[in-house]
């Protein structure tokens, strides 16, 4: 299963927002404070366990903040290990 979080551009108070999409399905955090219970929801909603997925994707905006995409990358990066 293809996960992918796009980032997108940053907002006035500097925080960008983040789409997650797995299969036809897709979810918006509103920042970076969010996006693992939108994962966690995301899952459910396909009755999918984390394990299942293997394909981990990262789609930046250009006038995404820069903190966002640290923190969204340490996210794939762990849930990458096995």
């Amino acid at each position: 299963m293809k996960l992918t979080f796009k980032v997108g551009p940053a907002k006035d108070n500097g925080r960008s927002e983040i789409v997650l999409v797995l299969g036809k399905y897709e979810l918006i955090a509103k920042d970076t404070d969010h996006i693992l219970s939108t994962l966690d929801k995301l899952l459910k909603k396909n009755t999918i366990n984390i394990k299942e997925v293997k394909d981990i994707k990262l789609v930046v905006s250009k006038q995404a903040g820069l903190t966002s995409q640290r923190i969204v990358k340490s996210i794939i990066k762990a849930l990458s290990l096995d």
